[in-house]
């Protein structure tokens, strides 16, 4: 629960804790937070509240500086990390639940629902914004944005008042981005829509086997060194790919319930398990790259565990698993790759028995 770990971070510890404690920044207490990659600028104060703490699960690519009254009252988080997986619908949509299901908000309802707008330095509504009331609490009001920079950057506002009405507070989660230096050129992202509900089942056939065959191997190393490069080319990707549109596999599996299943709209053959609600994710699909390698192999399907600054894949199964079980793949096999996708130095590890 990043995006709601650190609200109130005094008083409140999350359920789900991240993958890692995050770290102090420190600042001089009159010098604004600067993002480095991106040149986000954000200042000491905003909206009348100051900067109370400034964090990074990971740096440059998962940071929070946070705002808050001194009586606790009102608090703002905002949340800059890479784009490694899913859109902001995915993410939006992400901390919605987590909002709705917080016991904090007592069952927080949605007042202004969640819609596209143009945000500050773009010129088409690729942004989200929306505003809930809490069921319980100290807190009247409680609201999020999404903001792309370019492909690569998310930033997320969070909000929560304990004077504001709901349908005040999304003029007050404006000012809180306008209140924010963006970068002067930004690259045109996709219009954003809030996601909806898958229009068909995931199709699965029972428990999936690991896939045999001479050429899996040079998959997962092929593999791990595309993932360690393909972030640079993302800019370039891009501009040739479309952009996947997303649906919520409306599903129930064991062992997902604080995460969210999300496919490409039409698509029954892949999926992503959207970790709580930090960027993160499971990916699952059809490995074209084998086929590409052996033209004569039996289809296979990758896992790939997708996080900030690494990707790491695990043994292909020879048919597409359940989402609880490629959840427990994840969280129990031996990886056959893992490639290092941020900063100057990259790795590619290979796991033991994938070269067998």
């Amino acid at each position: 629960m990043r995006l709601l770990a650190l609200f109130l971070a005094l008083t409140l510890t999350p359920t789900l804790a991240p993958a890692q404690a995050p770290g102090e920044v420190r600042l001089a207490a009159n010098k604004p937070y600067r993002h480095k990659p991106t040149g986000l600028l954000i200042p000491v104060s905003i909206d009348g509240l100051p900067r109370t703490r400034v964090v990074a699960w990971e740096a440059d690519t998962d940071e929070a500086v946070n705002f808050q009254s001194a009586d606790g009252r009102e608090a703002i988080s905002i949340y800059i990390f890479r784009n490694v997986t899913g859109a902001i619908p995915v993410w939006y949509d992400r901390t919605a639940w987590v909002i709705g299901h917080r016991d904090l908000y007592g069952g927080a309802t949605a007042v202004v629902p969640p819609a596209a707008f143009v945000p500050p330095q773009q010129r088409n509504a690729s942004a989200l914004i929306g505003s809930y009331r809490p069921g319980k609490g100290p807190f009247k009001s409680t609201g999020a944005a999404y903001v792309p920079i370019g492909p690569e950057w998310y930033v997320s506002v969070r909000y929560s008042s304990a004077s504001l009405a709901p349908e005040a507070l999304d003029a007050r989660l404006r000012s809180v981005i306008a209140a924010i230096e963006w970068p002067r050129k930004i690259e045109p992202q996709p219009d954003a829509a809030p996601v909806a509900d898958c229009g068909q089942p995931l199709v699965t056939s029972g428990e999936a086997q690991v896939a045999t065959g001479d050429k899996l191997g040079a998959s997962a190393l092929f593999g791990g060194l595309m993932a360690s490069a393909a972030r640079d080319d993302k800019k370039k990707m891009n501009a040739i790919d479309p952009p996947v549109v997303w649906c919520r596999d409306t599903g129930t599996y064991a062992g997902l319930e604080a995460h969210g299943v999300y496919r490409p709209v039409g698509t029954s053959d892949r999926y992503l398990i959207a970790f709580q609600d930090a960027g993160r994710g499971l990916w699952v699909g059809p490995d074209e790259l084998a086929a590409l390698i052996d033209k004569d192999a039996s289809p296979s399907w990758s896992l790939a565990v997708v996080g900030i600054a690494d990707t790491t894949q695990y043994a292909n199964r020879d048919r597409l698993p359940p989402p609880t079980q490629a959840l427990a793949i994840s969280n129990k096999e031996q990886f056959t790759s893992k490639a290092t996708t941020w900063g100057k130095k990259r790795n590619v590890t290979i796991g033991e028995g994938a070269l067998k």
